[in-house]
């Protein structure tokens, strides 16, 4: 019968698998979020586990004390993990990771506690709040897949603002982002960005679906406000530069425009994205990122996009 120890070895051994291998969480959306929401199950399981063996491998455990001495052990289980993948190449500390894995395993712990000798009734109460709990924690992931799904039949549309969960596929650096009726040119919705003064202030679409090959051109909508022009940077990359360690130049698209007060449309020629890596042809199957930032702005500058498309 395997030992205390050897349960011990093989709990460690699935949480370093599972939170230390990438299965595609950094290039597919909903990879992300259900890596994400993975730590839930997978930190319940562990602390079954760790109370399991605190009550000498027997089930049910009545002893109330320990199902506290399990939800400690399995949460500094996770803070443990979330600070090793600072050192680790290519992950990160996340608090939202140990938010999922607090969660999981209370409820986890809180389904087991009933039989521990709890009433029916209170019982039932308890399991009803632990379900209800964990279906909240999954409304991410249902939101995300409806946002790819959407994002499927709206290509070659990438982003048009429309809806809130939309704003996830956004990031801002040095900049706040909101969406806004003011200044839109597709429906009613448009993307205000206030870029603070800063080394690079600008927006960047980091999830991106559908094939770029057979369009010609990358379009989008801009709408600079105030009385003088403003330079920015238009950056594209493919997963391959993604996956690089180090973020090479002269392995994307850079390319620098200027906006003038006022509505605009700026046009990217795909050609030219396409042979902009030097020394390869970037994948345009598989186009990973679009940044479009200011560099060492002195002052705030507000500026509305909406309607990123191919042509």
């Amino acid at each position: 019968m395997i030992s205390e120890a050897g349960v011990l070895a093989v709990l460690l051994a699935v949480l370093s698998v599972l939170l230390f291998v990438d299965f595609g969480g950094e290039s597919s959306r909903i990879a992300h979020e259900v890596s994400n929401f993975g730590h839930l199950p997978l930190f319940g399981v562990a602390a079954l586990v760790i109370l399991w063996m605190l009550g000498g491998r027997t089930w049910p455990v009545r002893d109330r004390r320990k199902y506290a001495v399990s939800f400690a052990a399995a949460l500094g289980l996770g803070v443990v993990t979330e600070f090793v993948q600072l050192y680790t190449p290519e992950r990160y500390f996340e608090i939202q990771d140990i938010v999922y894995d607090a969660l999981g395993a209370f409820t986890f712990l809180a389904f087991a506690y009933p039989f521990s000798g709890l009433p029916q009734k209170k019982a039932l109460g308890w399991k009803a709040a632990c379900a209800g709990m964990i279906a909240i924690a999954a409304v991410p992931v249902a939101m995300t897949a409806l946002d790819v799904r959407r994002m499927e039949e709206a290509f070659p549309l990438l982003g048009s603002f429309e809806t809130s969960i939309e704003m996830d596929r956004w990031e801002a650096a040095e900049c706040r982002l909101n969406r806004v009726k003011e200044h839109a040119s597709h429906g009613v919705y448009a993307l205000k960005a206030q870029l603070a003064p800063g080394e690079f202030p600008g927006i960047s679409m980091k999830w991106l679906e559908g094939d770029w090959r057979g369009y010609d051109g990358l379009c989008f909508d801009a709408f600079l406000d105030g009385d003088s022009p403003l330079a920015v940077t238009v950056r594209i990359h493919d997963e391959i530069h993604g996956r690089s360690e180090v973020q090479n130049y002269s392995d994307r698209f850079n390319k620098r425009f200027v906006l003038h007060p006022g509505a605009q449309q700026i046009r990217i020629d795909l050609d030219e994205v396409r042979t902009a890596p030097q020394g390869r042809e970037m994948d345009m199957s598989r186009v990973a990122n679009i940044c479009v930032f200011a560099y060492r702005l002195g002052e705030e500058r507000v500026v509305y996009f909406d309607r990123f498309r191919l042509e």
